[in-house]
């Protein structure tokens, strides 16, 4: 379950961890890529031996692609987002792409907002505090964004 309980539940702390559901670990997710580099690779050499040399900068070129795409996924699988209530504040930490990112917020002031994006019809959970908007849970599935609101709209209004 990708929306998980860090911390444990004490009066002076509280914590929500909002992560992806990765289903492969990295060295998984590489050994996979390897085989179907070697599955790629074997298919076009045994081309380039039957005449057909014209396959192996394509085959190549199909294995760049995929080692970039494995990689963008490497780097996106460990964001997170991370809610800590310390007393009256509120500590938003985020992690994008290897950026870490921490605001904080007056536990009194903060509005948690469920908008609807225009033409994706999906919610997008939105902590406000004043002028201050901060998008939270995006690693989420779209389908759990409302249960990760209500979670903490209960632990911000719990004393």
């Amino acid at each position: 379950m990708p929306v998980t309980d860090s911390l444990p539940q004490t009066d002076a702390q509280h914590s929500v961890v909002a992560r992806r559901s990765v289903s492969l670990a990295p060295r998984q997710r590489w050994n996979l890529y390897g085989a179907f580099a070697a599955g790629s690779l074997a298919l076009a050499f045994s081309f380039a031996a039957g005449g057909v040399w014209p396959v192996l900068p394509f085959a190549v070129l199909e294995l760049a692609c995929l080692a970039a795409a494995f990689a963008w996924l490497e780097r996106r699988a460990r964001d997170v987002d991370r809610l800590t209530l310390v007393g009256d504040r509120v500590v938003v930490e985020q992690e994008r792409g290897g950026r870490a990112i921490r605001r904080e917020f007056n536990r009194q002031w903060v509005r948690v907002e469920v908008d609807r994006e225009r033409w994706t019809r999906e919610p997008r959970l939105v902590l406000r505090s004043g002028r201050d908007a901060l998008r939270f849970g995006e690693t989420v599935p779209a389908s759990e964004r409302i249960a990760l609101a209500r979670r903490i709209r209960g632990m911000l209004g719990a004393r």
